[in-house]
């Protein structure tokens, strides 16, 4: 059952209020927990696929590189 907003926001000040050492250790676990329901075995293979080909097409020069803090401002953008 998702939270609501407002719970998720109570969740997140709550978990800044833990000492840095539970706030890393609850970090692990959420990430553990998402890692145990990544993708099948389908979705597995067609990310392995597509690493593959960005990693042809980077070494044809056919990417266009950009810095890491470009992007990361632009993805923040479309987040608004």
């Amino acid at each position: 059952m998702p939270f609501m907003k407002a719970t998720n926001e109570q969740l997140f000040i709550d978990a800044l209020s833990l000492p840095t050492r539970a706030r890393s250790q609850l970090e692990h676990k959420l990430l553990a927990s998402l890692e145990q329901q990544a993708g099948s075995p389908e979705i597995e293979a067609a990310w392995k696929q597509e690493i593959i080909e960005r990693c042809q097409a980077s070494d044809q020069g056919q990417l266009k590189e950009r810095e890491a803090a470009d992007v990361l401002r632009d993805a923040y953008r479309n987040v608004k």
